[in-house]
């Protein structure tokens, strides 16, 4: 039997292999060819049925109905008595399936139940028995059926690896939106959730923490728990970065004047004892300088952990007044646990974590990266007032921004005198010698008075927004020029005695990122030290602090300590990350990506505090703003010339009493193109930086590989737009990554933005360097192979969408209610009708464009016609100056 068994299993292998490359056809006379031998074995028997039944399930969901009849009578004569049990269940499965899609819907519903009892662990069947129910229960909203189909969910959760899973738990966290006022969905999967591995829940952890603080966190409370007890660091960080910037919400509260919110603290729960006490009762297996215990729940003061509470926490408000609200208080009982299990490791990652505030920036470079937000700011403003440039005037929001900056210049946002008087700690130390120095330098006494005149707006004429536009780019450079004498590194030991002295038997702590997507093998990279010297560098708009961690497995991994001055945006930043991460898994699948290597670079990005995040950096890469900024300063010219001169062009067209026209954008684009930025300029940076041809080509056409991915979610995910300044290049491997890329969502209707003059950035210089055959060859196949990778109905990339927009979308009806209450009151939870419609109709948008994308029409594709836009001068010269639609 063994040959027989050999030649039908070739047979059916070639047939599957065929099926996998969408050639039907081929899979179906491959398997026809398998009565040609005599006798064959039950289990070729089933695969070759099997192969068949899935040939007809692809061609449904392209074809309909003619395809579903035909595998259902497939599966109809088969004589099912040979097969084993498992064998049958899949096949009642499949035939629910098709029932399923042919609405039969009773039948299809007998069958999966078959299936489920006939064979308990069936993966397949359980998931395809969840599909079903989910289709019906959102149609007809009975609570039973949304109980049912997350029931099967998480069965079918129970037996397979994490990637598998991802698709199951994203429409378990999106039928919560569907709940009850009495939690019945969310007591389904508190009650159901027990079987499944802690491990696949990992990637999730965001979405969790989005529920823990919304109605259904009570009953998520315990599963949160559950996972923080197997997997401490990957649930310990993101819950204390949610517990701190709730508190620091909180206290803002308090100060506008809402006093009593959330739980009494003589209510609390059974942890009262714990939670509620700001003595160090709560921390006291923890070291002395671990703060964040001793103020876990109510106290208001001295989280060294989060510096920005040093300077708010003294204005007028007694410690013990601010009442942890339900959110704070199960985010708390949480780190308690967790404290409790795994005291040293905790311990140690608060050591760590306190040891970062000595990586803040000096006061120039605080100063320098506010003032180039607020230019951000104003060229935003410019371009929204761009009929009437003369009469453009600051904006309130704006004219808050300066006025701020100008009364706490040098000193951060944290008032000198609060420092000294909290707790000793890393952080409180750092700050007050900060300002000390910062106080007795003379440089900065005669820079504030500068400064503070400078940006006067009693002064007439000061209230115009391109005067304040020049004052800004004057003291740029004034605080670029003093950086560039500081010493561009330091020791660790001179501050960081924790961070020095840290070795694998302090405590074995992972490699940050380790558990944002769980790794197959269960492999997972240990700090073994911190390497002793820390770099100073400019990076994403800040002057980072780069810190090279090595892994117990020898490598050496550099990390930059980043500053976030705006809290929550930057969770928005990870969600995206968190996506493009699933979205890998999906390319590594198809044939077509898999054969060019398409995958989306992604940094780890880790948040250990409401204002400081650890992001992975690769040391060679440099963003496109900062070669175009080499690139002028070789050609001895200013790198904003061409926006000054934009605006002067039509500010001369409009004092003759007219409107810049189309043709007059388009001269504009081709003035700075002849006489400031050539079209080559990319191009001549990628000669002079790669001079053997071997490299260059290798780099020129990983870029576009990359570009194409990086143009394709710009589009299809309605994401922001691409700036120069987001956009970074790995020198030493052609990859390339965005920082702050976000939905793009519009504040007033939280809708996902869809209209602006280009689909995604293809500009002149790009364009140049990758050469027209790059562009109509390697960048449109590129873009078409992922949109058809997408496509595919078996990744459900929808349910992805959901579970990630479900929290985007949540968050911006926070934000819209915190700007309507002036942040005063606590905010409710989004209505989930709302909520449903919302993130409905976004992820809708996105699948049109996916689909659009992904079809064909007689060789043409549309990504044709998208890269003809992108790359088209009379959209171009739509575009606003500051995204440099030359470079």
């Amino acid at each position: 039997m063994l040959g027989v068994h050999a030649s039908a299993h070739s047979i059916i292998h070639y047939g599957k292999i065929a099926r996998k490359h969408g050639l039907i056809g081929t899979c179906l006379d491959s398997l026809s060819r398998i009565h040609t031998i005599p006798s064959v074995p039950i289990v070729d028997c089933f695969q070759k049925i099997r192969q068949q039944v899935k040939c007809y399930l692809q061609m449904s969901g392209v074809m309909g109905r003619n395809e579903c009849m035909q595998g259902l009578e497939v599966i109809e004569s088969t004589n099912l008595k040979y097969f084993t049990k498992e064998m049958t269940a899949e096949f009642y499965a499949l035939k629910g399936m098709f029932l399923a899609q042919i609405n039969k819907s009773e039948e299809a519903n007998k069958a999966f139940s078959s299936a489920v009892q006939m064979h308990d662990t069936l993966i397949k069947a359980w998931a395809l028995w969840g599909d079903y129910l989910e289709n019906i229960f959102t149609k007809d909203r009975l609570l039973h059926l949304g109980v049912s189909a997350i029931t099967c969910y998480l069965h079918a959760c129970r037996h397979t690896n994490e990637s598998k899973c991802r698709k199951y738990l994203a429409k378990v966290i999106w039928l919560l939106t569907y709940d009850d006022d009495k939690g019945t969905l969310a007591e389904a999967v508190d009650k159901y959730c027990i079987g499944v591995p802690h491990v696949q829940w990992l990637p999730w952890i965001p979405q969790l923490l989005t529920c823990l603080i919304r109605n259904e966190g009570k009953t998520i409370l315990n599963l949160l728990s559950q996972v923080g007890r197997v997997y401490p660091q990957a649930v310990y960080f993101p819950i204390r970065t949610m517990y701190l910037t709730l508190k620091i919400e909180q206290r803002e509260r308090y100060k506008s004047g809402e006093v009593g919110a959330g739980v009494p603290r003589t209510a609390s729960p059974s942890v009262s004892g714990k939670a509620a006490h700001h003595g160090p009762t709560a921390s006291s297996s923890l070291p002395p300088t671990t703060q964040l215990g001793a103020s876990l729940a109510t106290s208001s003061q001295g989280d060294p952990a989060d510096s920005s509470s040093q300077g708010a926490g003294g204005s007028g408000t007694d410690a013990g007044q601010i009442r942890a609200t339900a959110p704070m208080w199960r985010c708390s009982r949480i780190m308690h646990m967790q404290r409790d299990l795994h005291p040293t490791l905790l311990s140690s990652l608060e050591g760590i974590v306190d040891q970062m505030v000595w990586f803040r920036e000096n006061w120039y470079e605080e100063v320098s990266q506010q003032l180039q937000q607020g230019l951000a700011k104003c060229y935003s403003v410019a371009f929204e007032n761009r009929t009437a440039v003369s009469e453009a005037k600051i904006t309130p929001h704006t004219l808050n921004f300066v006025k701020k900056l100008v009364s706490t210049f040098g000193v951060g946002v944290e008032s000198v005198t609060n420092v000294s008087s909290t707790f000793s700690s890393a952080a409180s130390e750092s700050l007050a010698r900060r300002a000390q120095q910062t106080s007795q330098d003379p440089v900065f006494q005669r820079m504030k008075t500068q400064f503070t005149t400078d940006f006067d707006f009693s002064v007439p004429g000061s209230m115009k927004l391109h005067n304040l536009i020049s004052k800004l780019k004057k003291w740029i450079k004034i605080l670029e020029a003093r950086t560039k004498l500081m010493p561009k590194s330091f020791l660790i030991e001179e501050k960081c005695r924790f961070l020095s002295n840290f070795s694998m038997q302090t405590a074995e702590v992972e490699i940050p990122g380790e558990f944002l997507l769980p790794k197959h093998n269960h492999y997972y990279i240990k700090i073994a030290k911190f390497l002793p010297r820390v770099e100073i560098v400019h990076k994403h708009g800040t002057a980072a602090r780069r810190l090279y961690i090595r892994g117990h497995n020898g490598k050496i991994y550099p990390y930059l300590v980043m500053n976030d001055a705006c809290l929550s945006d930057s969770r928005r930043e990870e969600r995206v990350l968190q996506l493009l991460r699933m979205l890998n898994h999906f390319l590594e699948k198809r044939k077509e990506t898999a054969r060019r290597n398409l995958q989306f670079t992604v940094p780890r990005v880790v948040a250990v505090s409401p204002q400081m995040r650890l992001v992975e950096d690769n040391p060679s890469s440099l963003s496109l703003l900062s070669i175009y900024k080499q690139r002028c300063a070789k050609k001895m010219l200013e790198h904003d010339a061409p926006i000054s001169r934009y605006y002067e062009r039509l500010l001369m067209v409009q004092a003759r009493g007219a409107q810049a026209s189309h043709q007059v954008l388009r001269d504009i684009l081709k003035e700075v193109q002849t006489n400031m930025v050539p079209r080559t300029m990319l191009k001549e940076w990628a000669g002079h930086t790669f001079p053997d041809a071997t490299d260059y080509f290798h780099f020129r056409k990983m870029l576009t590989q990359q570009l194409a991915l990086m143009g394709f979610v710009e589009f299809v995910l309605h994401l922001t737009r691409l700036n120069p300044e987001m956009l970074y290049v790995a020198q030493d491997c052609g990859q390339l990554h965005a920082s702050y890329f976000r939905f793009d969502i519009n504040d007033a209707s939280g809708d996902l933005d869809a209209n602006r003059p280009v689909p995604f950035r293809l500009t002149p210089n790009i364009s140049d360097f990758l050469t027209p055959i790059g562009v109509s060859g390697v960048l449109t196949s590129c873009m078409i192979a992922a949109a058809r990778c997408f496509v595919q109905p078996n990744f459900k990339l929808d349910s992805l969408l959901r579970a990630v927009l479900r929290d985007e979308l949540i968050y911006w009806h926070k934000k819209k209610q915190d700007e309507q209450h002036m942040g005063s009151t606590q905010p409710q939870d989004m209505d989930g009708e709302v909520l449903i419609t919302m993130v409905n109709k976004a992820v809708n948008a996105i699948m049109t464009r996916l689909q659009n994308l992904a079809q064909f029409e007689g060789g043409e594709s549309k990504v044709s016609t998208l890269v003809a836009a992108a790359n088209s001068p009379d959209n171009l010269c739509r575009m606003d100056p500051a995204w440099h639609p030359w470079l």
